[in-house]
């Protein structure tokens, strides 16, 4: 045999293997950072923005995602920027802000918003959105007001000079520049509860280890069982193509 087909073998063994091991859980859990823009377009963009997003290190070095970037000119700089993001693992109530930031003499904001990974199409409710400055609520949207313009997750936006639906340059609040914070909590539905999935699928690993041991005696065994049918699938497959 080939080293190639045992590499096969192997990788299908290997990724049965894995996921077998993923909790069921990791699949409902999302994520949710603070997008800001200032008045001189210092920011932070979007997670998927794909020049300034998360995980994009330019050629000076920065990791623009994990900073406030603004410009001297044509070049990028740090305008500071501590973040709290929210990892969303169930209903309730979540805060993604930024602390330690220098705005300069911007005295108004262009954009606020909350981007997400959760799909459009997931069925998720974002509701009771607050924006909070410097320690005070400046303004509640019951309702979040999604971002037109979102193709693939939902963005609830709350500043944007350029949609007439939150007020353009005049915006639905007034406000302050903020100098210490920004905060915006949301209250997520329709995911269930965190806890209570958690609960639900503990009791139900239980359930399939119990029935396992009593007819075949070796959970661990049927395991390896499955992994090495689809492992033996996969060779077959390999000779099939050749």
């Amino acid at each position: 045999m080939k080293t190639s087909k045992i590499f096969g073998v192997a990788a299908a063994a290997a990724i049965a293997a894995s996921a077998l091991a993923v909790p069921a859980s990791a699949e409902g859990t999302y994520h949710a950072y603070i997008g800001i823009q200032s008045a001189s377009y210092s920011f932070r963009n979007a997670w998927y923005e794909p020049s300034y997003g998360k995980g994009v290190t330019g050629d000076d070095g920065m990791v623009y995602f994990d900073q406030i970037t603004g410009w001297d000119g044509p070049t990028a700089v740090s305008k500071g920027g501590v973040f709290t993001d929210a990892e969303i693992t169930g209903d309730g109530t979540y805060t993604v802000s930024v602390t330690d930031f220098d705005f300069g003499a911007d005295e108004t904001l262009n954009l606020l918003f909350v981007s997400t990974d959760i799909p459009l199409d997931a069925g998720i409710t974002i509701s009771d959105v607050k924006v909070i400055m410097d320690g005070n609520t400046k303004y509640t949207f019951d309702e979040a007001y999604l971002s037109p313009d979102a193709t693939e997750y939902v963005e609830p936006m709350m500043i944007n000079i350029w949609n007439d639906d939150l007020g353009k340059a005049d915006g639905l609040f007034g406000y302050t520049m903020p100098t210490s914070s920004v905060e915006v909590t949301f209250t997520v539905s329709g995911m269930g509860d965190a806890s209570a999935a958690a609960a639900d699928t503990t009791d139900a690993s239980a359930d399939v280890a119990e029935t396992t041991s009593a007819s075949t005696g070796n959970t661990a065994a049927a395991v390896i069982a499955s992994v090495m049918a689809i492992a033996g699938a996969a060779a077959v497959a390999t000779k099939k193509r050749k």
